[in-house]
């Protein structure tokens, strides 16, 4: 008997976004789908029952075939489009007793179970401090690199990597360590921080905002809340006993999901590396934090971190050179602080800056101010500032905006500040390319955006800024995953969405129910009011249907037109 009816009514009432996960997973086949049944009749064939099957450990996928109505199954079930809040269908139990069959057979070939490991490989204490320690400047990196990105979004190529062009820009901002770039941009895009958007890694600017308060402390207990929240419910029972290799971990899934593992090793695979960036693993030594955080005991997760993350502090070491030490680890606050006044050249437990002409015309036209530089720098410095620091600070601060960059009546206007510099704009060679044209006394204009204008005064060596945009441009956030199912269910949903009272579904559903020779309740509109049937329907032709009652015995012959609901016997 076809499940497709009481499927029907489920798809018509589902979350809509509960809806729409199930429909990722199962990948039922769309084309040529018109109306919730058609959906239905795809997601009964075996090869999109077998993709819901998959997510089922090898004992619940026994319960299934064995009829077990234990509501912890029901739910998960229900969950997939297996079944609904009471029943799991028929077809399903079918093809779950097909797949436990097979692994029956096959078990047979198979090692002994009790040879397989029952648990990971345990880091020392040293090895997991040690991994920490790592992990947290990995955190401190992955803050450099959401600061480049969202300075500039990078551009990714149709396989995911990084397009020459970005990777060699975000190579000469970001600091020199040993994480591939690549991985850092990867990692950043598995955390809500930031997405993938028309071939843009761009951030997301709540997430963002959320980060930017955080300590380092706190940040890396929320990147590790992220890496937990990726890995599928089954996989985070996997790794809770399995060694973590991707051997060990290929074959444990093997054995546990009997109907297919491809599903999961993808997000196994980014989650082993992931967790090395973290900390959470040193080799396949896995530290006590990720059992913690795979456990969902965030006490013990905290005050691991706490007991062995090391002090961190607001102070630095100003040089000659224009270089800046930080001795220890520096707080969020002061390295982001630090960040916008000098270029980051590397990350440790020690990390070092340096202050260019650059770095401070950065720090100045995003809106700060020569004295607030020099506050914040002599408030945590350990030396005294040397005088070519403040020197260069004080020179830039008093040029800064000598050059003045607006949208003026369509065109943009370049306003400098002397005589003298007017002069020099009108002959320089180096922003021929502006075409500049006399507009006023000390005024110029040009048909260039004028944060092109900016960038191109910058480069050629002019204090330019920007008075009515902002430098930086913040990024949007990305589209809606799952967009293309969402957009079927609501046309569909929309089509249907009066179904109980249209005679086209009600046939749709009569015809279906005689092809499978299904038993169903009708309800009949009769001139003292409705009343119900119970029918093995056995034709429906010229506005009638014709069925055996199953309560009175006798064949039934009703019109269409009076028939306004149709549901499963029983």
């Amino acid at each position: 008997m076809s499940s497709a009816l009481p499927l029907v009514n489920r798809l018509a009432l589902h979350d809509t976004d509960a809806l729409v996960s199930a429909l990722a997973i199962r990948a039922p086949k769309t084309v040529g789908v018109r109306d919730l049944f058609d959906l239905a009749e795809a997601l009964l064939t075996p090869a999109s029952i077998d993709s819901g099957l998959a997510r089922l450990s090898k004992d619940h996928l026994t319960a299934v075939a064995a009829g077990n109505s234990d509501p912890v199954l029901l739910a998960e079930c229900d969950a997939l489009l297996l079944g609904d809040d009471t029943n799991i269908f028929d077809e399903v139990r079918t093809r779950a007793a097909h797949w436990v069959s097979r692994a029956t057979a096959e078990s047979v070939a198979r090692t002994d179970p009790s040879d397989f490991p029952l648990a990971p490989d345990m880091a020392a204490e040293a090895d997991a401090v040690a991994a920490l320690h790592e992990g947290l400047i990995a955190t401190s990196l992955l803050d450099d690199l959401l600061a480049a990105l969202n300075n500039v979004p990078a551009r990714v190529n149709g396989a995911g990597t990084l397009a020459k062009a970005s990777a060699a820009h975000l190579d000469a901002v970001m600091p020199r360590s040993d994480r591939d770039l690549h991985e850092l941009v990867t990692w950043a895009v598995s955390t809500p921080l930031a997405r993938v958007r028309t071939g843009a890694v761009v951030i997301d600017a709540s997430a963002y905002a959320l980060w930017s308060g955080m300590s380092t402390t706190d940040r890396w207990l929320w990147l590790v809340a992220a890496w937990r929240d990726r890995v599928p419910a089954a996989g985070r029972s996997l790794l809770a006993t399995t060694p973590w290799t991707n051997a060990q971990l290929e074959q444990a899934t093997g054995r546990e999901l009997v109907v297919s593992n491809a599903w999961i090793m993808p997000s196994l695979t980014e989650a082993l590396a992931i967790a090395h960036t973290l900390g959470l693993v040193r080799g396949s030594l896995v530290s006590p934090a990720a059992l913690s955080a795979l456990a969902l005991d965030d006490t013990s997760l905290r005050a691991f971190i706490t007991d062995h993350a090391p002090a961190e502090t607001s102070t630095f070491i100003v040089q000659h050179d224009l270089s800046i030490i930080a001795p220890g680890p520096l707080s969020a606050k002061t390295s982001a602080q630090l960040r916008a006044l000098a270029h980051v050249e590397s990350r440790g437990m020690a990390s070092t800056f340096r202050v260019s002409a650059d770095s401070v015309s950065r720090a100045l036209a995003v809106g700060a101010d020569g004295a607030s530089l020099l506050t914040f720098l002599t408030d945590h410095s350990l030396t005294e500032l040397p005088q070519n620091l403040v020197y260069l600070i004080n020179d830039l601060a008093a040029k800064h905006g000598s050059v003045r960059v607006s949208r003026v009546e369509g065109r943009t206007s370049i306003e400098a500040a002397t005589d003298e510099l007017a002069a020099v704009l009108a002959v320089d060679n180096s922003v021929r390319n502006l075409q500049l044209t006399p507009a006023g006394e000390r005024t110029f204009a040009t048909a260039v955006e004028p944060q092109s204008v900016v960038n191109i005064l910058v480069q050629a060596g002019y204090p330019a800024i920007s008075v009515d945009a902002p430098v930086f441009v913040e990024a949007q956030t990305g589209d809606a995953p799952d967009a293309a199912l969402h957009a079927l269910v609501s046309r569909l949903r929309e089509r249907d969405e009066d179904i109980p009272m249209d005679a086209s579904w009600l046939k749709r559903q009569l015809d279906l129910a005689i092809r499978n020779k299904e038993r169903v309740t009708v309800t009949v509109q009769m001139p003292d009011g409705e009343r119900e049937f119970e029918l093995e329907v056995t034709a429906l032709a010229n506005g009638r249907l014709r069925g055996r009652d199953l309560r009175g015995a006798v064949e039934r012959t009703l019109p269409l037109s009076a028939i306004t609901a149709v549901r499963p016997a029983g």
